[in-house]
């Protein structure tokens, strides 16, 4: 693929992504207090529109003229847009599992799922241009369609150390991809408030794979293990009480999904399972690998 074709196709993305955020700001005002949060997805979607466009004008006319080489233009931050807008579709997909138990309106829940589609159908052609770039897959999180045999229940697939884990979404407030923050502490500050790192490689003593080692720990999921309110304003994300609320660093990689699944069979925890103790259900899953319903409050406390 040409340089010309792969940069229009940027600059189309750009502009599609742009347009979805206008509308999606559009939608959120008229959802009231049940689209604050959607407000600042389609704050999120608008700032990663104007990246895409800064981005193409970099490659474009930058003094380096690297736009003007085939061999050496350099396209390789592609990746980082469709892992970002990947995570803006899950975070889309957590909102309405929040909002559609107790919102009257069951038109908003809808019309939100409208957009949360937008913006995988985005991440996914950003992903498919830069694996045609860079000529090797990047795995990026799923959002996966309900099956209509069976009454789905919606939880949170991931893995911790090579170990399956499987997590109501409902205890998940949102998925941040901060590739710069600094997590060598104790605690992550997020939009001004702190929050105590659950970071499950050190508590359960899991040893960091060699090569991924410079990519562990740039996606944290921010969960709740205890009841506590959880609010999106008009001007950012109030934390409220952080009592209860931690960040838990998550391998980019073996972040697998967003899944509906009644598979499985409830059994007990092996012994030699990393999260041995710390589980409040355990299931026997497909390939033979147990998946456990991880106890946060017991490792957050261990």
């Amino acid at each position: 693929m040409k340089n010309e074709k792969k940069l229009w196709l940027i600059e189309q993305y750009a502009q599609k992504t742009w347009t979805v955020s206008l509308t999606l700001a559009q939608e959120a005002a008229r959802a009231g207090e049940f689209g604050r949060g959607y407000a600042v997805l389609a704050e999120e979607t608008r700032h990663i529109a104007r990246r895409l466009y800064d981005y193409t004008a970099t490659l474009k006319f930058e003094p380096t003229g690297l736009f003007e080489n085939a061999e050496n233009a350099d396209f390789k931050g592609i990746a980082d847009f469709a892992l970002q807008m990947k995570f803006l579709a899950v975070n889309a997909a957590i909102e309405i599992f929040r909002i559609a138990p107790v919102s009257m309106d069951f038109n908003i829940p809808k019309s939100m799922l409208v957009f949360a589609e937008e913006l995988r159908n985005l991440a996914v052609n950003l992903d498919q241009l830069n694996e045609k770039i860079s000529k090797k897959p990047f795995i990026i999180p799923e959002v996966a369609t309900p099956s209509s045999t069976r009454e789905p229940s919606e939880f949170f697939l991931y893995t911790i150390g090579g170990q399956p884990l499987l997590e109501n979404v409902s205890n998940i407030m949102e998925v941040h991809y901060c590739k710069k923050a600094d997590l060598a502490g104790e605690t992550l500050s997020l939009r001004g408030n702190t929050l105590p790192i659950i970071d499950c490689y050190k508590r359960l003593n899991l040893a960091y794979l060699a090569e991924e080692s410079d990519k562990i720990m740039q996606t944290i999921m921010i969960i709740k293990p205890t009841g506590v309110k959880f609010e999106i304003g008009s001007q950012g994300v109030n934390l409220g009480d952080l009592s209860g609320i931690c960040a838990v660093p998550i391998d980019d990689f073996d972040f697998n999904a967003i899944v509906y699944s009644a598979a499985g069979k409830d059994v007990a925890v092996g012994e030699n399972h990393a999260f041995h103790g710390f589980s409040r259900e355990c299931w026997d899953f497909i390939g033979g690998e147990q998946v456990v319903f991880v106890d946060w409050e017991k490792i957050a406390k261990n």
